[in-house]
């Protein structure tokens, strides 16, 4: 889905609920947004989301079940940086105004990971119980299942004329590998292996936008489609 650019929409796309589909701010055509994980906006970048369905836990702690990364008592390294922070405590307080009774739990925040550029991924977790990720693109959903054990969030600055496609997401533990082919594109099969219950790929010079046929590829041999909604052309 295309982000709304009514200003009537702001407050609405800003809060974290249930039904929040779009980015909060417009975003161009050419970057059509798949509904599926509930996005989040923390970077000035056109990004889409493979989700997560299923119930929320009652706590924050089941949010990181399943994922050995997360799995320490915060330190320092943990801490949110500043500007991020601003930006969670800024949707929390529009939460509140709104009477959303969602609110983000900076304090439960873990590093799960460090993508080539040296961004860093945080996971943390919502009144709700969701597991919230925040890094070069963010999103919010239930925590990671048997049956749906990865997230899957993907990134093109300007497909149009090609960029670096970025495709990255966490994983339970178990999850050995992620395969999926790039659409549009040549139909080839990518598998990025899991490190520390992270994954990314890369590709220069694309034109992808959206992620096709996702299998999770578990340490035992066996094989999960997270994603049973999303076709396989």
């Amino acid at each position: 889905m295309i982000g709304d650019s009514d200003d009537a929409k702001v407050t609405e796309l800003l809060a974290p609920l249930r039904t929040l589909e779009p980015v909060p701010f417009a975003v161009p055509e050419r970057a059509k947004r798949r509904r599926l994980r509930r996005p989040l906006l923390v970077a000035a970048v056109v990004v889409f989301a493979l989700a997560l369905t299923g119930v929320a836990i009652a706590n924050g702690v089941g949010a990181f079940d399943g994922i050995s990364a997360a799995q320490n008592t915060p330190t320092g390294a943990d801490i949110l940086p500043p500007g991020l922070l601003a930006q969670i405590e800024q949707m929390n307080a529009q939460n509140r105004k709104s009477g959303v009774p969602e609110q983000f739990l900076p304090d439960t925040a873990r590093v799960l990971a460090t993508t080539p550029a040296g961004s860093k991924v945080y996971g943390l977790t919502d009144t709700r119980g969701d597991l919230c990720l925040f890094g070069a693109a963010g999103s919010c959903g239930p925590p990671l299942s048997k049956h749906q054990p990865i997230t899957m969030t993907g990134s093109n600055p300007s497909p149009t004329i090609g960029a670096t496609f970025t495709t990255e997401g966490v994983a339970i533990d178990g999850v050995a590998a992620v395969s999926f082919t790039v659409a549009p594109g040549d139909g080839k099969v990518v598998t990025v292996p899991v490190k520390h219950n992270f994954y990314i790929y890369e590709e220069p010079n694309s034109h992808g936008v959206a992620e096709h046929c996702v299998v999770a590829h578990m340490a035992d041999g066996s094989t999960v489609n997270p994603f049973p909604e999303v076709p396989c052309p």
